[in-house]
């Protein structure tokens, strides 16, 4: 009889575990994490530089996988179009989030993406190649309203933060630019530097080891302050232009909304490991980076405000799309 009564505990015991999923028992393999940026821009960069110090922490390999275009869309498109287990995670930035879905017509619900955790800080500047005769700031900005239309800038897609933030820039001058969209910074740099495009917009640390070699000159630090690493460049508050430190977006590993919580526990825990790392912080330094947690709450709270400030401006610029 007791025999009997063993075997439905028994049956349970050999059934496949339930939705819930126990956090031990994740990751069992590799998981993939989807970045709208092409190999070798900054902002991929960034993530192969936090992956490298991760691997010290997660139980399985994690797989970056490139899918560049539409300013981030494709990648988060196929981010929340797989199976939200976990496996499947993206790298975006709140300004993506706050701005850019507000450019585009989606075909998904920005609020299903959702943040793990921050890790770094862009500070956004804009460059010229080193032998212009505009260089400098005074100069760039006499030479844009000398020749109207004759300005170019590049940046990474329609709708991405290098856009808003050049837009916005030059409005404050009177001057009307022609932006040229990239899948990723590492194009129109190469673009700069060859000469076949006169400026881009971009994080300081994807064109740092050009300006310090002397091909790329800086022209202004869109945000407050200075930079400790190049001094004599100027911020644009101090010229006077709008609040644009409003627009140096932070890095940020996201996932799908409906991915278990116990899951995105173990993501964030283990990726903030990483973050914290020396390691990390040094890879950073070395790039130019400025390493940085930030909680998902806070970077959810980010987008709430950059909303709040940042779509009227779209709707100024006729970016918005409703």
């Amino acid at each position: 009889m007791k025999r009997f009564l063993l075997l439905p505990l028994l049956a349970a015991l050999c059934l496949p575990p339930a939705a819930g999923f126990a956090a031990d028992d994740y990751p069992d393999k590799e998981i993939r994490i989807i970045v709208g940026f092409p190999p070798g821009s900054a902002l991929e960069l960034s993530l192969r530089a936090l992956v490298q110090v991760s691997s010290k922490y997660f139980k399985k390999p994690l797989l970056i996988i490139n899918k560049p275009g539409a300013a981030q869309t494709i990648a988060m498109s196929e981010m929340l179009a797989a199976s939200p287990d976990g496996y499947t995670i993206g790298m975006s930035t709140d300004g993506y989030k706050s701005m850019t879905v507000h450019t585009q017509k989606m075909r998904f619900d920005p609020r299903a993406i959702k943040f793990v955790l921050a890790y770094a800080r862009f500070r956004h500047v804009l460059f010229v190649k080193s032998d212009l005769p505009y260089a400098k700031y005074d100069d760039f900005i006499a030479y844009a309203r000398k020749a109207p239309g004759a300005v170019a800038y590049g940046g990474t897609g329609e709708g991405s933060t290098p856009e808003l933030i050049g837009r916005v820039f030059f409005r404050d001058v009177n001057v009307t630019p022609t932006y040229i969209p990239f899948k990723g910074s590492n194009e129109y740099i190469a673009a700069v530097l060859g000469g076949h495009l006169q400026s881009g917009v971009i994080d300081v640390s994807g064109v740092r080891k050009q300006v310090q070699a002397g091909q790329l000159k800086l022209v202004v630090v869109f945000g407050d302050n200075r930079l400790e690493e190049f001094p004599d460049v100027p911020s644009s508050k101090e010229k006077g232009h709008s609040d644009l430190n409003l627009f140096n977006s932070l890095l940020s590993i996201v996932v799908n909304k409906d991915v278990p919580a116990d899951r995105v526990a173990y993501l964030h825990d283990t990726f903030k490991r990483a973050v914290d790392d020396p390691e990390f912080h040094k890879l950073a330094d070395d790039m130019g980076l400025k390493a940085q947690y930030t909680s998902p709450q806070a970077a959810e709270a980010g987008v709430l405000k950059m909303e709040a400030l940042g779509v009227p401006l779209l709707k100024e610029l006729k970016l918005f799309v409703e």
